[in-house]
């Protein structure tokens, strides 16, 4: 009885065979994935929109390299001084400059793709048009005017929401509902209440449809407003835990680092005290901040 013939080189070559197709099939994508993992990663997280860079940059030097060895009594000065807590306070003019939008532009538009560079215009003008008011209401009430430019910019997407624009709400700040009120299709104007520096509520869909956000006659007021909400329990906490120009610890890694500048700890502060749902709300805000190198602004001020 005659055999059919063995296959050129039998299980040895199929085998080898075999393991060519995985590795084409599994070891290529593979490779792919972590060659391009940084941009996976910003688009599964919602950040690839974004005109920032989609990794922690650690561009960021401490207060005392960059203003000199002054700044730690500047720090010290700065956190010791309450006397603008109930009172505007007065813009230094002649204040020392370290953020350069110049240089930060030249710099942004050389790194990324052409695609980014209209956002880019729009972040840039929005910090130009509002650090005023970031850093007075960071000289009133210590809360860095980094964390206060990156969440109004993410929240505002640089200043160009309809809540921004027609209700000057720079925080997506809600106006709270009035107790026992139902989640029925039947709720009004009248089941909210805002706050005494808001004009009015606005629905506009968030997490539910029937969410209502604060109305201001000025963005000084949302400013202001945005302010003493960070200074109450949930978020206060954090004003003298993570002092500017500090490192510190959090608990869970950022970007795999465990150690972080002020800024990143404020961050995810915030989002641990549920401040925004959003899951990467932490990473976003630092990442507005060092793209934009946002915590020059916050030493400008310390070291005048």
């Amino acid at each position: 009885m005659s055999q059919k013939p063995t296959p050129e080189g039998g299980c040895l070559y199929a085998f080898g065979k075999g393991t060519v197709y995985a590795l084409l099939v599994f070891t290529i994508p593979c490779l792919f994935v972590v060659w391009y993992y940084d941009d996976i990663k910003a688009r599964v997280d919602g950040i690839a929109a974004l005109p920032v860079f989609h990794e922690m940059t650690r561009d960021f030097r401490t207060g005392f390299e960059l203003a000199g060895g002054q700044f730690k009594e500047h720090l010290a000065a700065f956190y010791a001084d309450s006397s603008l807590q109930s009172k505007p306070p007065t813009f230094n003019k002649q204040k020392k400059s370290y953020w350069d939008r110049q240089a930060i532009e030249k710099g942004l538009t050389n790194r990324m793709s052409k695609g980014y560079h209209r956002n880019i215009q729009a972040y840039l003008d929005y910090i130009d048009r509002y650090r005023e008011l970031a850093t007075d209401e960071m000289q009133r009430t210590k809360i860095p005017a980094s964390i206060t430019l990156a969440q109004g910019l993410l929240e505002t997407d640089a200043g160009r929401s309809i809540l921004c624009q027609k209700g000057n709400n720079h925080f997506g700040i809600k106006c709270k509902a009035r107790a026992g009120f139902k989640r029925d299709g039947r709720i009004t104007d009248g089941d909210f209440n805002a706050h005494s520096l808001a004009v009015d509520c606005m629905q506009m869909t968030d997490d539910y449809a029937w969410d209502r956000f604060e109305v201001y006659n000025t963005p000084a007021h949302s400013f202001r407003r945005h302010s003493l909400l960070l200074q109450d329990s949930r978020y206060g906490w954090m004003l003298r835990k993570y002092e500017i120009g500090g490192l510190y610890t959090i608990p869970k890694k950022l970007y795999g680092h465990q150690e972080v500048p002020y800024y990143a700890a404020w961050a995810v502060g915030l989002k641990s005290s549920g401040y925004a749902t959003a899951r990467t709300y932490a990473e976003k805000i630092t990442l507005i901040i060092e793209t934009y190198q946002l915590w020059k602004i916050d030493y400008e001020l310390i070291a005048t």
